[in-house]
């Protein structure tokens, strides 16, 4: 089994028993607003200043407006952070597959750059130049696929750009050999 299709797995767990610990209540209109309880709740919280925060994101859960008791918050408290758990999970489960595929694209880029280099000291500027437009393509690519990719982050888009201004200044200095 592969170790995305094992994140894949933990996060369908993690989701099951989100909503398996989720009491099956309805919400009104009146406990969409922060309840008694949840105030005291979260006004007990050490540090003080976390309780705007505990206030905010416990008020929109219908399942921590509906509990009775502290025991009730803390378990929809426990659901709202195991589902946001899993969608982390998620998100890096996608940046590892996609960090993969750029790890082989840069391989083949400093592969391909070692072979310029080669060209380059034995006087075939040409063949360097071929090769370098080819390089020039790999920062980018990998670039998108964070992007566009299914987590929508570039985790290394300041890297990425240094190496596609890189390449691209290369391939243009080589190609002043070939004039």
């Amino acid at each position: 089994m592969s170790s995305s299709s094992s994140m894949v797995q933990s996060i369908a767990i993690l989701l099951l028993l989100a909503v398996a610990m989720a009491p099956a209540a309805r919400l009104t209109a009146a406990a969409a607003a922060a309840s008694p309880l949840i105030n005291t709740t979260c006004a007990a919280l050490e540090p003080v200043d976390s309780s705007d925060y505990c206030v905010r994101v416990l008020s929109g859960d219908p399942a921590a407006a509906a509990a009775t008791d502290v025991r009730g918050v803390a378990a929809a408290a426990a659901n709202l952070t195991a589902v946001k758990a899993a969608r982390t999970l998620r998100v890096i489960s996608y940046l590892v597959d996609d960090l993969v595929i750029c790890r082989a694209k840069y391989s083949k880029m400093v592969h391909m750059l070692a072979n310029v280099t080669a060209d380059l000291g034995a006087g075939r500027f040409s063949d360097a130049s071929e090769i370098m437009s080819f390089a020039t393509e790999y920062p980018e690519m990998c670039d998108m696929l964070l992007m566009e990719g299914k987590a929508e982050k570039d985790p290394i888009s300041q890297e990425t750009g240094e190496d596609d201004s890189l390449v691209h200044l290369t391939d243009h200095i080589i190609n002043l050999l070939q004039k």
